[in-house]
């Protein structure tokens, strides 16, 4: 097989992908022309039409001649993809970089959870302690009341009985 040489230029300043490809595709085009081909079949013609087994061949040597004409410029393309390459590692770099931040803000997240759940525990606590603070004051206010009134009844009494001793001694000793 003959060796090709492809007559593309490359502005190394403004590289343009693009155009190199479609040059690339020209001269491909161009070169198949030049290659010994089969006659084609005509579909109603004598022969028939073409086998797909043909067709395959011809794609696979169609193949074979671009990928020669590209490997020139392999180390091209492997320069316009490491930039791209590069920036995805930084990419997945900084992605890995924030998961990790974000463990731990969510580890903090939770032990400040478990420290609000044991607050609003205590403050549960509290609360219950100082509903039973004020029903033990009342039942002791209402428990001062009862005494007081009860002392005031025996004050009445102590009086009543002074006086009706007294008048009993006045009665006696008269």
């Amino acid at each position: 097989m003959e060796k090709v040489k492809l007559d593309i230029e490359i502005d190394y300043d403004h590289v343009n992908v693009a155009r190199i490809m479609e040059a690339i595709k020209s001269h491909a085009a161009g070169s198949s022309s030049s290659l010994p081909e089969e006659p084609k079949a005509e579909p109603g013609g004598p022969e028939g039409p073409t086998p797909p087994a043909e067709r395959a061949s011809r794609r696979s040597k169609v193949k074979r001649l671009l990928l020669k004409l590209m490997t020139p410029f392999a180390p091209l393309i492997k320069l316009l993809i490491l930039p791209v390459y590069e920036e995805q590692r930084q990419i997945f770099l900084r992605l890995h970089e924030t998961n990790k931040r974000l463990d731990a803000l969510t580890s903090r997240l939770d032990a400040e959870m478990e420290r609000a759940s044991r607050v609003r525990e205590y403050v549960k606590l509290l609360h219950h302690l100082a509903h039973n603070i004020v029903v033990e004051m009342s039942k002791l206010k209402i428990e001062e009341e009862m005494l007081k009134t009860k002392t005031r009844v025996l004050e009445k009494d102590f009086t009543t009985l002074t006086r009706r001793e007294r008048e009993v001694e006045k009665e006696i000793f008269k």
